[in-house]
């Protein structure tokens, strides 16, 4: 079979699924299905395929955002093989029509390429986005709890920079020393020793993620493990640009100067010098 029917096929396999269910073909055809877990997820993460194996496939259940903003929820599978190659399928809730996705990427492919063995992509945004992110959605909730967004709120930076997870000793500090404290984690950490210092942690130790176990950890690669944490946290230049305009001057003036380096895509982010 060609590669891409190949890929189609299995990805309309994995549709009917049960939720995170996944399913692998061999060199000779044959199929193997495997359980979503017990307390929920997916089948794929932590898998490791037999050598054998060409592709693998797997279903969730989700709520997509397409590109005219409307959300539709349903039923998602894609598969992937050892060569990077790629099929999505949607089927929305209700329907019995099945639409063919255009790509299927970050931690989607990242999770078939890891079961398969493969190496996933380098990931560009800066380890410090981790931390950042985490400090800009404690922000947002907390900006939440105040009263919404829809004015802005006042909330004093003593109280918000308690917040930042790198502030281990729980009291104020200044918009200057969060900066610092930023600059001090980029220089001496990289995902991979990210990575590598959750996977040496005991099996008994709290996931600094929900679902970042030791073992998972060991089984991403460096790529995979940073779109993995980054992907639940939030995103931290638009966050912390949106924060900026719903709060007041002040606050955003501090939120500048400690997190003011936090700018453009990706691809394009800096630490300051």
């Amino acid at each position: 079979m060609h590669p891409d029917h190949l890929l189609l096929n299995l990805a309309s396999h994995a549709l009917d699924l049960p939720d995170g269910g996944a399913v692998l073909v061999t060199n000779t055809g044959a199929r193997t299905l495997i359980d979503p877990p017990a307390g929920g997820g997916l089948a794929m993460i932590g898998l490791r395929c037999p050598p054998e194996t060409l592709a693998v496939a797997a279903t969730t259940w989700c709520e997509a955002r397409w590109p005219d903003g409307c959300r539709r929820s349903g039923a998602m599978a894609w598969s992937v093989d050892r060569q990077g190659g790629s099929s999505a399928l949607f089927r929305e809730q209700g329907a019995d029509d099945v639409e063919i996705l255009s790509t299927v990427a970050g931690t989607l492919l990242d999770g078939g390429l890891r079961a398969l063995g493969q190496p996933t992509p380098p990931c560009a945004s800066p380890v410090v986005w981790f931390p950042d992110g985490v400090f800009l959605q404690r922000v947002s909730r907390l900006l939440d709890r105040r009263g919404g967004s829809c004015t802005r709120r006042r909330l004093a930076w003593d109280s918000v920079s308690r917040l930042y997870p790198l502030n281990v000793v729980g009291k104020p500090l200044s918009a200057c020393v969060v900066r610092h404290l930023r600059r001090d984690f980029h220089e001496r950490n990289t995902w991979s020793s990210l990575r590598c210092g959750v996977a040496e942690q005991p099996v008994s130790a709290p996931a600094i993620l929900s679902g970042l176990t030791p073992a998972v950890a060991g089984w991403l690669d460096d790529g995979s493990f940073a779109r993995w944490v980054l992907s639940r946290v939030s995103e931290a230049p638009g966050t912390l640009e949106w924060l900026r305009e719903r709060v007041d001057d002040c606050l955003a003036d501090d939120l500048s100067v400690a997190l003011g380096d936090v700018i453009g895509p990706a691809g394009a982010a800096r630490i300051g010098p």
